[in-house]
């Protein structure tokens, strides 16, 4: 976040409470303007306090910073992936001083490596940002107004729901396709000819198995924090799969792989997160130097902006698929007609 509001909104004060080795880091990159030792140091005006340790860590720092009993008009956010203990945490705080404000946040957002060398200040542009209200220290207009202009600032698409849907949400959309790539491989891995099996594994399998290399030590505390509505989502799951056999075998399997591939298509693609679409347009290209700087320039003559892009399919001397993707439909359109008359092949967005 740091790196993304030193892009974004260059003038803004930033001060740094971590490890030391990651405040110097983040100093020589100009993430923040100071580095802190302790919470006790910050000033007692500051605006925005954002809590990035692991969740359990979140929730003590949270009743540590309460605590001091210090603030003007503080408002404390939190990155972490599950939302409920910590907002209910704010709640049990609410009659422990005033002068602060909380409302948690999930970014659904993040990058293969992290730490702060690995930051990168285009993180939320365009990520789907949950923000989940408290019951009792709710922030005010004024608060709030600073804190979602910082969020637009830094290219994030908001969305307000409760704590606890929130979590359930995040438990089947986000933890158990984690949980499904593990056992994957696992199950895989338990076969003799595993070796075999991994070498002739496709794009399909790698891709939907990737996650499984994302670090337990994250993982571990989501595993804590979400279990109850984890298992309930693996349970659903399981009962599904019941019934997806029990439609193998009786060779009837069309119905469900149609009504899959409806959904799936239906599903958002120029957005990080699960709401918000952005319109998006697919070019066919071909495998040669100066096509991408091509469509880019065509389009930056007409001022028309791109919101994020991706290169579906290549084959090198064949060509590929572009994606490109915009803010509303009709910009959408605009840039597949001006494409069009340019010669390029245009799939959506007229």
């Amino acid at each position: 976040m740091a790196a993304a509001v030193r892009k974004f909104l260059p003038d803004t004060v930033i001060y740094g409470v971590d490890f030391d080795a990651t405040l110097e880091t983040a100093k020589k990159l100009n993430y923040i303007d100071a580095a802190l030792p302790s919470l006790e140091q910050l000033p007692e005006d500051i605006d925005i306090l954002f809590l990035g340790a692991p969740i359990k860590t979140n929730v003590e720092l949270l009743r540590k910073i309460v605590s001091l009993k210090k603030w003007k008009n503080l408002l404390i956010t939190d990155v972490g992936s599950t939302k409920d203990s910590i907002t209910r945490a704010a709640d049990d705080l609410a009659d422990k001083g005033s002068g602060w404000a909380f409302i948690g946040g999930h970014p659904m957002a993040g990058g293969e490596r992290g730490g702060v060398g690995f930051a990168n200040p285009f993180l939320f542009q365009n990520a789907v940002y949950v923000l989940t209200p408290p019951k009792k220290k709710k922030p005010s207009d004024e608060q709030m107004g600073v804190f979602i202009n910082l969020l637009y600032k830094v290219g994030a698409r908001i969305i307000k729901i409760s704590s606890g849907f929130h979590d359930r949400l995040v438990a089947h959309i986000s933890h158990l396709p984690y949980v499904v790539a593990v056992s994957l491989i696992n199950f895989i891995g338990q076969d003799e000819k595993s070796e075999i099996f991994y070498q002739l594994a496709a794009g399909g399998y790698r891709d939907l198995t990737r996650i499984a290399q994302s670090s337990y030590s994250v993982w571990s505390n989501i595993f804590t924090d979400n279990k109850r509505n984890i298992i309930e989502a693996v349970d659903n799951l399981i009962t599904y799969f019941t019934y997806l056999k029990e439609r193998l075998e009786k060779d009837d399997f069309k119905k469900e792989l149609q009504n899959a591939q409806k959904k799936r298509v239906k599903m958002p693609s120029g957005t990080k997160g699960f709401i918000n679409p952005l319109v998006d347009i697919r070019v066919e290209i071909e495998d040669k130097p100066g096509v991408l700087a091509d469509i880019t320039a065509i389009l930056a003559d007409e001022s028309l902006n791109i919101k994020d892009i991706a290169i579906l399919k290549i084959r090198e001397n064949l060509g590929g698929v572009l994606q490109l993707c915009f803010e509303d439909q009709k910009m959408g359109r605009r840039a597949a007609a001006l494409l069009k008359s340019r010669g390029y092949r245009i799939y959506g967005g007229t």
